[in-house]
């Protein structure tokens, strides 16, 4: 048995950085996002459980207690979240909840743990370029069939699929460039990454993917030539800046800079209302509207920040952006220290890759549990060459195998319930079964949602209220829901809480056109 699961944990990271890339469900209706964000929740939950039942592995070393740190935040952020559930849940199509956060601090954890072997590594990096290159060569043929605008290769948005790029990038020109008999595919590797990072017209994942191909030059570099060669990477990134800033790239999809630094502007207001511990995971779509200075709504979508550090900031305050910050320094640290090392230089420029991405985005776990996984994956590195930790010392849990065996039940339970349990409920939920939706994934307000309008339909008015409000009680963050909660407020004659939704609507967005005019027909 002992073989065995050895044998599962070494795959399971490769397994988790295949399927990530790749993994949709067409009969879902959120088929892109939300099979990803199972696969990194179950993926942490299932290496976790396997590495407590195998305590012979690697352990943290210095990121122990950043990790702790992290997670500590986590849970200090949803403790004092205005919204509970919705940290809990988190809201449709992005789930980045209390249960996610967690997820990438436990697959980075388990990562370690179940990686023995240079072939495990390398098979990680082998199977997310791989996906990656799967997910591009889709782009490419939906540019090639003009079936999107914006070619996102099956991940439900383009920048996801640049995001993965940007980090797929450094890795294959480092195999690459080592030669060996798959050099020619390694090659390839890299001429369909470029098609598909093209494709998506992403700006900040061509950053991305250039600020990695310099970092692994950097990182390459021996003596003292380390510092010129830094310099040249710093003039490269410089030069494109200009270019992009002073051409018609700046307006790129309608997205110019101008529009961020005024996002990024009104969150610096929200996180001064509530700078420790934040607003709650994934809340930031309930509370934003307070603090939006213009109407963003017809060029960016403003239930996120649009800026990694800024929106954990938002959502964890600054005790959890410190926390990942120590966890990042840790890396970046020892990375440095060993740079020379094999793959070292290439796991770290993919995280650069990433890092530089998501200053101009958000957090979502197509991308950013891939970002988890390669970083578990270059602290093995890093282990391997030089020990974090005695060997033969895996996850310590006090007691004995009795108490690791059920703490490992207990994981596998909660990857049923956070994992496979909303993908059954969203199966349902596109199948016009959202009263069996709401049975196995009570806490997401979209379901409940859907369940009201069918009461409705059916031609129980009061009863599709009452789940609606439902809806409302657990967050739901769309302004057209309370506009229509407010309508049917209205029709039974409650004009007072009519008027409490329509305005807990402009409170989400206070540019929002159908919910202003129905507060002027209500009067005073």
């Amino acid at each position: 048995m002992r073989h065995l699961l050895h044998r599962l944990g070494g795959v399971l990271p490769a397994a988790v950085a295949l399927v990530l890339p790749l993994i949709f469900i067409p009969i879902a209706s959120d088929s892109y996002i939300l099979p990803r964000a199972s696969i990194v929740i179950a993926g942490a939950c299932i290496g976790a459980g396997i590495a407590l039942l195998l305590p012979d592995g690697p352990r943290l070393g210095d990121l122990r207690w950043p990790l702790l740190a992290a997670a500590a935040a986590a849970l200090l952020a949803f403790a004092f979240s205005v919204s509970w559930p919705l940290s809990l849940a988190g809201s449709y199509t992005r789930y980045e909840s209390l249960p996610m956060r967690l997820s990438y601090i436990g697959l980075l954890a388990s990562t370690v743990w179940l990686l023995h072997t240079a072939r495990q590594r390398s098979a990680v990096v082998a199977m997310f370029v791989f996906g990656t290159c799967v997910v591009s060569l889709l782009g490419v043929w939906q540019w090639a069939g003009h079936v999107s605008f914006r070619p996102d290769g099956n991940l439900g948005n383009a920048n996801l699929l640049a995001a993965l790029v940007a980090m797929a990038v450094p890795l294959a020109v480092d195999r690459g460039l080592r030669g060996g008999i798959f050099v020619f595919a390694w090659a390839a590797a890299i001429v369909v990454l470029a098609a598909g990072l093209f494709v998506t017209t992403s700006r900040s994942g061509a950053f991305g993917a250039v600020a990695g191909c310099l970092t692994l030059a950097v990182l390459a570099t021996r003596g003292r030539l380390v510092i010129g060669t830094a310099l040249a990477s710093l003039s490269v990134v410089g030069i494109g800046l200009f270019v992009m800033l002073g051409s018609p790239l700046r307006a790129l999809n309608n997205d110019p800079p101008e529009l961020r630094l005024h996002l990024w502007g009104d969150a610096l207001h929200m996180i001064a209302a509530r700078p420790l511990t934040g607003w709650g995971e994934d809340t930031t779509g309930l509370a934003f509207g307070h603090f939006l200075s213009q109407d963003y709504a017809s060029l960016v979508t403003f239930d996120r920040v649009h800026s990694g550090p800024l929106d954990i900031a938002t959502t964890q305050g600054i005790i959890g952006l410190a926390a990942l910050g120590w966890v990042l320094v840790v890396l970046a640290v020892r990375a440095w220290r060993q740079r020379l090392d094999r793959d070292v230089a290439a796991l770290s420029a993919a995280l650069v890759g990433y890092t530089v991405w998501v200053v101009f985005n958000f957090d979502w776990s197509p991308a950013t549990g891939a970002f988890w996984l390669l970083a578990g994956t270059l602290w093995s590195v890093i282990g391997a060459a030089k020990p974090l930790s005695p060997r033969g010392e895996g996850p310590h849990l006090g007691g004995g195998r009795g108490i690791r065996a059920v703490v490992s039940t207990a994981l596998v339970l909660l990857a049923v319930v956070f994992a496979v349990f909303p993908l059954l409920a969203d199966v349902w939920y596109l199948r016009g079964r959202s009263d069996l939706s709401v049975q196995v994934d009570p806490f997401q307000a979209q379901y409940h949602w859907s369940l009201g309008e069918g009461l409705i339909a059916a031609g129980s008015l009061a009863a599709g209220v009452a789940e609606m409000r439902r809806a409302a009680d657990l967050g739901q963050t769309e302004p057209s829901f309370y506009v229509e909660l407010g309508d049917r407020e209205r029709q039974l004659g409650n004009r007072g809480q009519a008027r409490r939704d329509y305005e807990r609507a402009l409170e989400i967005d206070p540019y929002y056109t159908p919910a202003s005019q129905r507060v002027s027909t209500l009067g005073a």
